[in-house]
């Protein structure tokens, strides 16, 4: 495989490599193009929307701008002055009302138009509050904010400017933006996007969208927060701008544009993933050509890699057979070359390791059956002792391997149980025979000297290595779960796990085999024993495995006992 991966991954490299390069040369060259001509489109829609705004609000301003024009408009007669005052508001229909004023800022008499035959008082008051309010130190044409038309809804923009050198009085109108509301809210920037103008305190005039009404703020969208920010103190500044603004799914490109003295911001916004659609749709007809390059090179390259590397498969698999003990497989290679010549090598090989692998299993198993007999002759020469406890070792030994085979222990492990579970008891060739082979209770001296019998085992087995993994077995299967066994004091899961499976077989077979001081019990009673020292002395895990033995062996605890042999 490693042949065959260093093949192809070299095919690939040449195949690839080149093709990736040149994709991702293109992919980025015509990104910028793309991304350059979209934010340029975007800049020329902002530049084309001020001109159109300019002439929406510059015709009807000039048009009123016109009455300053008029030589000695103060000292015509009112018909006249009113004659001119009609002539306006007939010419465009955008403006709405005209006011004069004197130079002290009082309205004149009769020199009020409006051209709707009825205004609501409302409508009136508001206009000339608003015409009064721009006085105040004018000097030049001044703009009041947009507001709502009380009758039709539709924005109004006032504006007034002084007439005469020095100043003769004043003029106040309303214009209509009525029609550049329509121009913006018409205006398609692309399928999604819309266009909006924002006065200079970032609130909407007018717009599409349906982002906000009339007058609600939109200071705080990335373009309008960044064009007042730029006009701030300079609101005749002549600017053009165009980015992206926002991120995530709220991300938009955005050109924005000031009209000057009125220092409102035109703005285009379109949504990032629609603005640069063409970016994406370029980059995945790139990547799928990409792709479909990138997969006819690995099919080529596979191909090739498979033609030159077939005949290496089967040594590979008869290889990891043979790691995984299967001796005397061989590898089917019909070819007459160098690889035909090393099959014949290997299946020989192969055969080879077979006959020695049987070889060996049978010195091993001859070993092992030797070692067993001499544990099973050293533990009979401690039952030899005691008449009662004949066997007992050995069957602590067989109901040791079966809870450990219920706790899913390993074969090894089972074995160690095997043989801990014989050996748990050898420390008591140490102990004399008028102590270990009394039939009345031991007094407190005796059962001092009785309880040196693991750490005497312990010392007996501790040099064959052998028998290493035993030692915890035969040293420590008196340790109680709570802490109060010898000879160590260990407590819960601090003791080995085979010594506490020992331990529960021991107290099992002490319980259901007859000794000097007490006849073999019931199996009800047994357990029920077991119970008891649960989470005490022994480990409740332990003692539920036991449980789970001989309920498999169709034993039942309630009720009746049947009786049952564990299975060796």
């Amino acid at each position: 495989m490693r042949l065959f991966k260093a093949i192809l991954l070299l095919m690939l490299i040449v195949g690839v490599v080149p093709t990736l390069m040149v994709g991702w040369l293109s992919v980025s060259h015509t990104r910028e193009l793309l991304v350059r001509d979209a934010q340029e489109l975007a800049q020329e829609r902002v530049k084309q929307l001020r001109l159109k705004a300019e002439i929406f609000l510059g015709e009807p301003t000039d048009a009123v701008l016109g009455l300053a024009r008029i030589p000695g408009f103060f000292g015509l007669p009112l018909e006249a002055q009113q004659t001119h005052l009609a002539s306006v508001l007939n010419q465009r229909r955008e403006v709405l009302a005209l006011t004069v004023f004197d130079a002290e800022g009082k309205r004149l008499p009769g020199l009020q138009a409006f051209s709707k035959h009825d205004v609501p008082p409302t409508a009136l008051a508001g206009h000339e509050e608003r015409a009064l309010a721009l006085l105040r130190g004018i000097e030049g044409v001044r703009y009041a904010d947009v507001v709502k038309d009380t009758s039709g809804g539709e924005p109004v923009l006032t504006l007034a400017f002084p007439v005469g050198e020095p100043v003769r009085g004043y003029v106040a109108a309303d214009l209509s933006l009525a029609d550049l509301r329509n121009m913006l809210e018409q205006e398609r920037v692309g399928s999604t996007g819309f266009a909006y103008l924002a006065d200079r305190r970032g609130h909407l005039v007018a717009g599409g969208g349906g982002i906000a009404d009339l007058g609600e703020d939109v200071s705080k969208r990335g373009p309008v927060a960044h064009v007042r920010q730029q006009l701030e103190g300079k609101p005749d500044m002549e600017m053009f701008h165009v980015g992206n603004f926002g991120e995530g799914r709220d991300a938009v490109v955005a050109a924005y544009t000031a009209l000057p003295v009125l220092g409102w911001a035109i703005v285009s916004e379109q949504p990032v993933e629609h603005a640069y659609r063409q970016v994406d749709t370029m980059e995945q007809r790139i990547l799928l050509g990409l792709g479909a390059a990138i997969l006819v090179a690995v099919v080529l390259a596979a191909l090739f890699s498979r033609n030159l590397t077939r005949p290496l498969k089967g040594f590979i698999s008869g290889a990891l057979e043979l790691a995984h003990g299967k001796f005397g497989v061989e590898v089917d290679i019909p070819q007459k070359n160098e690889l035909g010549e090393l099959a014949q090598t290997f299946n020989y090989m192969s055969k080879q390791l077979l006959a020695y692998d049987m070889e060996n299993r049978g010195l091993y198993e001859s070993l092992e059956k030797g070692y067993l007999e001499t544990i099973v002759a050293l533990a009979n020469s401690i039952d030899s002792k005691d008449a009662y406890t004949r066997g007992h070792s050995q069957r602590v030994g067989d109901v040791s391997v079966q809870i450990g085979r219920e706790l899913k222990l390993t074969e090894r492990e089972l074995r160690q149980l095997q043989y801990g579970g014989i050996l748990h008891d050898i420390g008591k060739i140490g102990i004399v025979e008028s102590i270990l082979c009394k039939q009345t209770k031991l007094t407190d001296q005796e059962m001092a000297i009785m309880r040196e019998h693991p750490a005497i085992g312990d010392a007996i087995i501790g040099p064959v290595s052998f028998l290493g993994a035993v030692r915890a077995c035969v040293r420590h299967h008196h340790e109680r779960w709570d802490g109060t066994g010898y000879p160590d004091k260990l407590k819960g899961e601090d003791i080995p796990l085979l010594a506490r499976i020992v331990a529960c077989a021991d107290t099992f077979d002490a319980c259901t085999s007859t000794r000097p001081y007490q006849k073999a019990m019931p199996l009800e009673k047994a357990m029920e024993i077991l119970d008891n020292l649960c989470g005490a002395q022994l480990d409740p895990k332990v003692v539920q495995a036991l449980k789970q033995v001989l309920a498999k062996q169709g034993v039942r605890l309630e009720g009746h006992r049947l009786p049952v042999k564990l299975a060796s």
